[in-house]
């Protein structure tokens, strides 16, 4: 198969789904193996068992957690959210993590989905960043995160 054709089955992958599919798709777009491509839900609450146990398993470094968020609607989820943030990162500073860049997002420019809000954080480890989520300062604090969310895609990634 010529890298012609190639590049037109990943052009085919991307305009077929409608939506992001995955970093992993984009990144094949651009040169990477498709290898690795799968299909995620947009705008999910939460991970599914085999995400929580892929984490789990990452290595033990820091870890930049891109939060890509879409608020709710009716005009109080961008507040709730807002809530949240400032809630979590008192969290955050106990357990050595850090907001690294918040910004408002105003359109998408490769891709067809559409998001309210990036987060990035910085986390020590994978572990850190479970060990907050189940603690109890945490769970009283997360009814802001589900009020002011529809969903959200939260994509592990590693700097260097």
């Amino acid at each position: 198969m010529s890298n012609t054709d190639i590049d037109d089955s990943k052009r085919q992958l991307l305009a077929s789904t409608g939506s992001v599919t995955g970093l992993a798709a984009l990144a094949a777009l651009f040169g990477g193996n498709m290898a690795h491509a799968q299909s995620v839900d947009l705008n999910a609450m939460g991970p599914s068992s085999e995400q929580a146990m892929a984490f789990a398993q990452l290595p033990d470094r820091p870890v930049v957690m891109v939060n890509l968020l879409k608020f709710s609607g009716g005009g109080t989820g961008a507040a709730d959210y807002a809530q949240y943030g400032e809630d979590v990162g008192r969290i955050l500073a106990t357990i050595g993590a850090e907001v690294i860049f918040r910004g408002e997002c105003r359109m998408t420019f490769i891709g067809g989905a559409e998001w309210d809000s990036i987060a990035l954080v910085r986390y020590p480890n994978a572990r850190a960043l479970l060990q907050m989520a189940q603690s109890p300062e945490y769970q009283a604090i997360s009814g802001n995160r589900s009020s002011g969310l529809e969903g959200q895609m939260n994509i592990a990634v590693f700097e260097g």
